[in-house]
């Protein structure tokens, strides 16, 4: 898994966390998905991103 969140963001995280590894956390996160995937994923209701498009842009034909 190979995750690229915005770089403000991750260095708050970091920061939040404090003396945590941000590795472990998402570990832990997982985790916890899994215990009680409705009640975890009702705290990020507020914190979801906008979905992106994934792949490459297409091909604009040449003139």
């Amino acid at each position: 898994m190979t995750i690229r969140p915005p770089a403000d963001l991750k260095a708050a995280a970091q920061a939040a966390l404090g003396d945590r590894e941000m590795r472990a956390f998402v570990v832990a996160c997982l985790a916890a998905l899994v215990a009680d995937p409705d009640q975890f994923l009702a705290h990020l209701d507020n914190h979801w991103p906008e979905e992106k498009p994934r792949g490459r842009p297409r091909r604009t034909p040449a003139p």
